[in-house]
């Protein structure tokens, strides 16, 4: 079907597959993007914030049809695709390997003009790799142009949940993704004029405007291929460069329990549902340490600059698909772990958050509490604290219970909200904590006498364990897919996925080195 200027539809193999992989390329390249959107407006009050992502993506895609119209005809001149398919190969191989972080997703808007300029100016700039992707996949024809740049917006605005939900189930998309990049990468390399004529005749078409099937598709396919192997390589790279440096974890002791206090409670709690005053009377009140953000934070702070910057930006927020998939965020997962059963080994403390009900579950002297509140106290509380309206206070309390569970469920594989992850649930029904506060007092009470040998031995096991998975997982030596160090009797035990004997024995070694004088049983799979 001609359509004038609009170019044609038909549906022959060429025009299905441009349209097959446009919608892939859409639906790889949006979720950064869909990031920017939801950041650039969580500052506005609710209504405001879906006028703010209607009229900021519409701005954003009608600039983005202009520049990418531009660019498209500039395909056709010299150099110019060669150069745009080396720049996809690039984004193909970085895509695979770990993603692309934007530093756009930390501003904030507070009003919907200012979101708006926001939403624009970032789609502009992280949508580059999109702008040359579908431009090089349409071949030149509008009506594919069109269709993949207006199709990216719904994909960013609307279904980036989806397609992180995909990618956690089917990680292959990923991998489907960066080769399609790879093969639009090539193709506009050996299309480009430039290109084209240094080909021998006999591997010119006649028309001599590109060069003939065979070479074209044996280019597509070892360039779709490269990108993963490129990755590959750049991984194995890093870890010989990085390898280098000195482990993060050392197989030192961990701290026992100081004396005193022994009881150890641990605290989730919904947003505004007095979960934090609670921790902060019992820990004045009993002389316990409080354990919250900053505290886990400064621990991690002194395990390398690295480190701080995935704790500043992932604590208690939801990754994204990169991240989780990226090897820095199992090793800040694991570090955040360890830090927190060190501080439970030293007894007569309060751990607020991050997982700690996880952590240190069958631990006799832990009471582990979950704190959640009436919507409408929660918002009351919020309100007071954070001195915000009320619609801002309902969707903090959404957002980040939602954040919460988000980070919890990707460390751990549980529900925040399920009860049988914890020991009691308390409610609060108004603004007061002090019954509360009382109630929790009087059951650390009685654990404080559960603390036995027996106790202190789970716990210093627990300990062990962390350290050792931590060692690991923040060595750049070592790429285990799957791994997990726990309790065994009265040693731990490795369990994991390795590739070769040569790496076995180095895993093996270092966790025995981290194990220090408990015994520790690699049982190591090699993947097939």
């Amino acid at each position: 079907m001609d359509l004038g200027i609009f170019g044609s539809i038909s549906f022959d193999l060429k025009f299905l597959t441009a349209l097959l992989s446009i919608v892939l390329i859409d639906l790889i390249l949006a979720g950064d993007n869909a990031v920017v959107i939801a950041m650039a407006v969580r500052s506005l009050p609710h209504d405001q914030r879906r006028r703010g992502i209607i009229f900021g993506a519409g701005a954003a895609v009608l600039l983005r049809v202009m520049i990418t119209f531009f660019v498209a005809q500039l395909l056709n001149i010299s150099y110019v695709k060669l150069i745009g398919g080396l720049l996809i190969l690039w984004i193909a191989v970085k895509l695979f390997v770990e993603g692309a972080p934007d530093e756009e997703q930390d501003r904030k808007a507070t009003t919907i003009w200012q979101a708006i300029k926001i939403i624009v100016i970032a789609d502009i700039t992280m949508s580059l790799d999109n702008m040359l992707a579908v431009g090089g996949a349409s071949h030149g024809n509008l009506f594919l142009l069109l269709f993949g740049l207006g199709l990216s917006i719904p994909f960013i605005v609307l279904t980036s949940n989806l397609l992180s939900m995909l990618m956690d189930k089917y990680p292959v998309i990923i991998y489907i993704g960066a080769a399609i990049l790879g093969k639009v990468g090539g193709e506009m390399m050996i299309t480009d004029p430039f290109t084209v004529k240094l080909l021998p005749a006999n591997l010119v078409r006649p028309d001599a405007a590109a060069p003939v099937k065979l070479l074209l598709y044996s280019v597509e396919v070892f360039f779709a291929a490269g990108v993963i192997i490129a990755g590959k390589v750049w991984m194995r790279l890093t870890v010989k460069e990085e390898g280098k440096k000195e482990a993060i974890v050392h197989g030192v002791p961990e701290p026992g329990a100081v004396e005193g206090r022994k009881a150890i409670l641990t605290i989730s709690r919904e947003f505004g549902s007095g979960g934090r005053e609670i921790g902060q009377a019992v820990a004045r009140d009993l002389g316990f340490r409080y354990v919250d953000r900053e505290t886990i934070l400064a621990d991690i702070r002194k395990d390398g600059r690295k480190w701080e910057q995935w704790a500043e930006n992932l604590d208690e927020h939801r990754p994204t698909v990169w991240e989780k998939y990226d090897w820095s965020y199992r090793g800040f997962a694991a570090l955040m772990q360890w830090h927190i059963i060190e501080h439970a080994c030293r007894g007569g403390v309060v751990i607020v958050g991050r997982g700690g009900n996880f952590v240190l579950k069958g631990v006799p002297h832990a009471f582990r509490i979950r704190v959640t509140a009436p919507l409408d106290a929660r918002i009351e509380r919020i309100i007071r604290r954070e001195s915000v309206d009320r619609e801002t206070a309902r969707w903090l309390c959404d957002k980040t219970d939602r954040e919460r569970a988000g980070f919890l469920h990707a460390i751990y594989g549980g529900r925040w909200d399920d009860p049988a992850e914890y020991d009691r649930v308390i409610r609060v029904a108004g603004q007061s904590v002090d019954s509360e506060t009382a109630e929790v007092k009087s059951i650390l009470a009685d654990r404080e006498r559960a603390y036995t040998e027996s106790a202190q031995q789970t716990l210093r096991l627990l300990s062990a364990a962390a350290r050792v998975k931590a060692g690991i997982a923040t060595n750049p030596r070592f790429f285990i897919p799957v791994f997990d160090v726990q309790p065994e009797g009265n040693g731990l035990v490795l369990r994991g996925v390795t590739h070769t004997p040569t790496e076995f024995k180095s895993i093996e070694d270092e966790a025995t080195r981290l194990a220090g004088d408990l015994p520790i049983r690699c049982d190591l799979h090699y993947r097939k």
